[in-house]
């Protein structure tokens, strides 16, 4: 996946240091930034004509959040990541769509990245948050 963004540095903060995404490969002289998700790699390039996601939440199949028929993706992390990324996102002021995460058959948690995406940080251990499930 190959994003855009109009501060790598901002990019950097929320996925490295909030979600914890190891970076595979950076250049701040070229404004590039490269992660890996699984199989999945997402190479972030900084542009000085990118302007952020349309605003709102982006709409996802299975949870009643957005209405922005704009691109978003799931991000899926051990327990312990997803508990560290929850409290850092909070932390950080990311613009978080619920104020803790919501049970729905894996623990959900969308944030909003520094490019106006939709983000869902998740994870599949039951026992990784300790709010009352339904």
């Amino acid at each position: 996946m190959y994003l855009h963004c109009s501060d790598l540095g901002e990019v950097r903060r929320c996925y490295t240091d909030v979600v914890g995404l190891s970076e595979i490969f950076v250049s701040i002289e070229d404004g590039v930034v490269g992660y890996r998700v699984g199989d999945l790699q997402i190479t972030i390039e900084e542009r000085s004509d990118v302007e952020p996601a349309a605003s709102g939440w982006a709409k996802q199949l299975g949870w009643d959040g957005g209405t922005a028929t704009a691109p978003s993706w799931g991000i899926e992390l051990d327990a312990a990541s997803f508990v560290r990324a929850v409290d850092a996102a909070t932390a950080a002021g990311m613009p978080c769509h619920r104020a803790e995460p919501q049970w729905v058959g894996y623990w959900s948690f969308p944030v909003r990245d520094p490019m106006g995406n939709t983000v869902e940080l998740s994870t599949t251990d039951r026992n990784a948050w300790s709010a009352d499930t339904e």
